[in-house]
């Protein structure tokens, strides 16, 4: 009689215990709950690669891009500035003067490659946007100008930050640029591409 009651009560907790477990996942945000997914699949499988690509991106809470780069192969993904918006300088949900961000490409390789970063813009930017490579002193006008500085030989994951930036009341000609593309321009779209050679 009292095997069968701890069984009872087994049983008993077991379900709750469930029932527990699924009330917390409706109330996690959804993002939230794939990202733990990934750990526990990434901490589960035992592999070492997997757990350096965790660690390498959990050190930054940036809108990260992912990009597998293999021998002959082009990787890309479409992008949409606004995204990556710092949220302390959001203007009405769109790129304005005074507007800055950053976001991340990540490389992931499993072998010695050489790789190539490519942009290709879909629509005009505003002319005062400017982009930066973290780590690096130089600002760019356009991302394309960028593109000799991102490319060399990986062995692994790599990471590489860009900052970017649309000044603020610089001078009165760069104001008179701003209201133009302020009125005409609320969001800028490109491509990253990876190249793997």
């Amino acid at each position: 009689m009292k095997k069968r009651q701890r069984r009872v009560i087994i049983s008993i907790l077991i379900i709750l215990s469930l029932i527990i477990f699924l009330f917390q996942i409706r109330k996690k945000p959804k993002d939230l709950f794939q990202d733990e997914l990934i750990f526990f699949k990434l901490f589960s499988s035992g592999e070492e690669k997997n757990k350096d690509i965790l660690e390498l991106k959990s050190q930054t809470n940036l809108l990260s891009y992912e990009f597998k780069v293999s021998y002959k192969n082009v990787d890309f993904k479409e992008i949409n500035l606004t995204d990556t918006i710092n949220p302390n300088t959001l203007i009405r949900e769109k790129i304005a003067p005074g507007t800055k961000g950053e976001f991340e490409i990540f490389l992931q390789a499993n072998q010695k490659i050489d790789y190539r970063i490519k942009f290709k813009s879909k629509n005009e930017k505003p002319k005062n946007l400017s982009f930066q490579i973290k780590g690096k002193e130089r600002k760019y006008t356009r991302l394309e100008d960028m593109e000799p500085e991102l490319m060399g030989e990986m062995i692994e994951n790599k990471k590489i930050t860009i900052l970017w930036e649309w000044e603020y009341e610089k001078d009165n000609t760069q104001d008179r640029q701003d209201t133009k593309d302020g009125e005409k321009i609320k969001q800028y779209h490109f491509t990253i591409y990876a190249i793997g050679e």
